[in-house]
């Protein structure tokens, strides 16, 4: 016989997390968990804004989920992809003549792994345009491409008009949207081995030597505003933007991106990311017992049983969480009973501790705390269930048996008259 199963809403664990108290300067930031996405801090991270160069990190992510695995094949700068700009009615990815760049030439040929690193360590406004071309054919498919890659990802605030974020009044996103961007890149490890690197090694190419990238982040430098928890990621600059930064740092484990937009000056995004970063990890984890194996019962009314089925936990149901990640939790019971009877210690069911987005944080197995027999009703009702074709079969012997009595007996009697 198949189990039944069903789910049941024990109650909602409702608990305000505790947001970090830091001075950020910037417009708008945000600070998440890069493993739950959880949010530490916000500050109009809604509030739409020009990313500058931080686009590059949509940039680099959609090219490793369409090439990752590709990441020696040569590639050729074309024309098209290091044309500058000609008036207003430019195409949006045309580049400018003061912007950020890793110096390819027309017709110049190298591997896609050395276009990302020139894209993520010198802000490579023509490695953009040059990946962009290899991945998708040109440039503004790869901007459809992409727009619909980011909303399929839930990141919706977005609009990106160029793959490298020279100004367009259009391109505009969120700093909730570049952390979530930033999110799903880290969990590729090309992306964060290339983020986080100081020096890369430019090949020899058929058009030039090779030559030293080197990291723009001064987060990953030494000097006044290096932090050696610091992995990476991306910054940004246009006279319309103001400096942006994406960063991620790590420590003792645990991940954290932060994103600020619309710096007051070039040092203060760096000390803003910083003081998020460092106002998180001096936390100290707490341990919260939502369920006790001593005090909490559960129970459910089981069909044909005489009592309620009651059911407890073997160890108390804890979860440990950071003071500014405090979750909000939907605690659920998933009963799953096997027939009448239930004997004491059996396995009914499962406590499961669910996030808001219907993620399980944890969940822990449920046990009888006794017995549980049928009512008579019920127990006959299951026999005669369960017998059924012997009992057809008796009680047909049976009947066969008493209409032969009956019929030697009438035979009997005519003979005697």
């Amino acid at each position: 016989m198949k189990s039944l199963i069903f789910f049941c809403c024990v109650w909602m664990l409702t608990a305000e997390a505790k947001p970090l108290k830091v001075d950020v300067a910037a417009q708008s930031a945000i600070l998440i968990n890069a493993e739950t996405g959880a949010v530490l801090y916000e500050k109009e991270s809604h509030k739409p804004c020009f990313p500058a160069s931080t686009t590059k990190i949509a940039t680099a992510l959609y090219a490793l989920e369409k090439k990752g695995g590709a990441l020696n094949d040569v590639v050729q700068a074309t024309p098209e992809a290091l044309a500058l700009r000609k008036g207003a009615q430019s195409p949006p990815h045309r580049l400018i003549p003061d912007g950020t760049h890793m110096g390819l030439k027309t017709g110049e040929e190298l591997p896609l792994q050395a276009l990302i690193h020139g894209l993520m360590l010198v802000s490579g406004n023509d490695a953009a345009n040059v990946i962009a071309e290899h991945v998708s054919g040109d440039v503004p498919r790869f901007m459809e491409e992409l727009n619909a890659y980011l909303r399929a990802h839930g990141i919706h605030e977005t609009n990106f008009c160029n793959p490298h974020g020279i100004h367009v009044e259009e391109h505009k996103t969120t700093a909730n949207d570049l952390a979530k961007m930033a999110q799903l890149a880290l969990k590729h490890p090309t992306f964060r081995e290339v983020v986080k690197t100081v020096h890369f090694t430019r090949p020899e190419t058929n058009k030039q030597p090779a030559s030293t990238l080197t990291q723009m982040n001064r987060l990953l430098k030494p000097g006044a505003s290096y932090y050696p928890k610091a992995i990476g990621i991306k910054t940004g600059y246009h006279s319309n933007s103001g400096p942006t930064l994406v960063a991620a740092a790590e420590h003792e484990g645990r991940t954290l991106i932060a994103v600020i937009l619309g710096a007051v000056d070039g040092t203060r995004r760096f000390k803003d990311a910083i003081a998020l970063f460092e106002a998180a990890f001096s936390q100290k984890p707490i341990q919260r017992v939502f369920f006790s194996k001593r005090y909490d019962l559960f129970s459910c009314q089981v069909k044909g049983a005489k009592d309620k089925l009651e059911a407890a936990l073997p160890e108390d149901l804890t979860y440990e969480y950071y003071p500014a990640e405090e979750p909000q939790v939907t605690a659920l019971i998933h009963w799953s009973r096997k027939k009448l009877p239930i004997k004491e210690g059996d396995v009914v069911g499962e406590m499961r501790l669910m996030t808001a987005d219907h993620k399980m944080l944890k969940s822990a197995l449920l046990y009888a705390v006794r017995g549980l027999e049928g009512t008579y009703w019920f127990q006959a009702k299951a026999f005669v269930g369960e017998h059924f074709i012997l009992i057809l079969i008796v009680g047909s012997l049976m009947l066969g048996i008493a209409f032969a009595l009956l019929y030697f007996k009438k035979e009997a009697e005519e003979v005697a008259e």
